[in-house]
């Protein structure tokens, strides 16, 4: 019989006394007393326990108090769920980057940003040729710290956990803004330990996520990339480097934080932050969550979690940073786009509102012009420049 990967290996122990009136059976009992005599049930190779293994995981980052986002969200996009809906979706809309010959990840061009972006909207327009629901796993878990909380608060967190069991509890940690690098950190080292997965979605509260397209267009690169090539070219040593992916809403050049809540005392590096992936939501492949949890006490904890991945990250060659204009993940809103896959700053509301297909409430909510401050601009980022005029190309 072949194992597969999500299957346990191990042998079968056999053991006992035949009885007596079966000694007609001196075959079998032979045979039975030959196998039993290496009487321990040791584990032969990788064990993995199927109900821990996962294509996606989404880590949801979230406050004790918040249970009615947490509600909201299991009632809405949790239950979507990826559609094949026409076979030209790898073809047009995924791009697997080419290898230079240092081993290097070539970046996305703005041009090939572009095009995606569009082929993402004509494809929306594509009559349905095919729906097929793909039954492949995707598992939640919202990260909340324990730490110093409350009796009442701990029972009400362990009900929940006992009702949904999509609670990762982090007992020791406390849970606040300042604590906030350390909150991903620990839950990376958790997932990292406890699951196997291929992509964790590391995910705000207030982030709605359109889970059919995301799932959909993950499950599309993980197919295309390991279809074209599973591993770098062969560097030196003979070693196989895989491509990692780190994909978002990438900013550059962002000013460091001197004062207020996010202030920066340790990020001495340089006068400004290097690229990263805005916190809103990003996606990372196992390889980087596992390289992340494996040093995290060796990591410096930034003040602003996204930030520190995107540090964290940055000596790799093989990462391909896929910066993405779908990805609506900045401190505030952009204007409503009917082609954005992942929305912050949502309310509870807006969420059951993007559910029911209705994209734009939150800007009914939002300050009049003048009163507040300006929508952030959509760009494409040029990684052909360095990092203080990577976002100039509006989209």
């Amino acid at each position: 019989m072949a194992f597969t990967r999500y299957q346990l290996h191990k042998r079968h122990c056999v053991s006992g006394y035949v009885p007596l009136v079966c000694a007609f059976l001196l075959g079998v009992l032979l045979t039975a007393l030959f196998v039993n005599t290496g009487p321990t049930c040791a584990p032969v190779g990788r064990v993995y326990d199927p109900e821990n293994s996962f294509f996606l995981i989404l880590l949801v980052i979230t406050a004790p108090e918040n249970f009615e986002r947490r509600t909201t969200i299991r009632e809405t996009y949790l239950n979507l769920r990826p559609r094949l809906i026409n076979e030209s979706y790898q073809d047009e809309l995924i791009h697997v980057p080419p290898i230079n010959e240092r081993g290097q990840v070539e970046p996305d061009s703005v041009a090939t940003q572009r095009k995606l972006l569009n082929n993402f909207r004509l494809w929306r327009e594509k009559p349905i040729k095919n729906i097929k629901v793909i039954n492949f796993k995707i598992k939640p878990l919202f990260a909340i710290g324990l730490g110093e909380q409350p009796k009442n608060v701990r029972r009400a967190i362990y009900e929940e956990q006992r009702v949904f069991s999509d609670i990762l509890e982090l007992d020791d940690l406390h849970d606040s803004y300042g604590n906030l690098t350390t909150k991903v950190l620990r839950s990376m080292q958790h997932i990292d330990a406890k699951y196997d997965f291929k992509y964790l979605a590391k995910l705000d509260d207030d982030t709605y996520v359109k889970l059919d397209l995301l799932a959909e267009d993950l499950l599309s690169y993980y197919e295309k990339l390991h279809r074209e090539r599973s591993a770098l070219p062969t560097v030196s040593g003979g070693v196989g480097v895989p491509t990692e992916l780190y994909w978002g809403y990438f900013r550059g050049a962002a000013t460091i934080q001197k004062h207020g809540a996010w202030q920066e005392h340790d990020y001495t590096l340089c006068d400004r932050y290097g690229p990263y992936a805005l916190g809103g939501g990003y996606v990372l492949s196992k390889g980087l969550v596992s390289y992340i949890a494996t040093n995290a006490d060796r990591l410096s904890a930034y003040r602003s979690e996204d930030i520190a991945v995107g540090t964290w990250l940055a000596p790799f060659r093989n990462i391909h940073r896929r910066h993405d204009v779908r990805f609506d993940t900045a401190w505030k809103a952009r204007a409503c786009r009917d082609y954005h896959i992942l929305l912050h700053k949502r309310t509870a509301r807006h969420m059951r509102d993007l559910y029911r297909g209705e994209l734009c409430t939150h800007e009914e909510d939002a300050p009049a012009v003048g009163n507040g401050s300006p929508t952030p601009r959509e760009y494409y980022y040029d990684w052909t420049q360095p990092p203080s005029s990577c976002c100039k190309t509006v989209v």
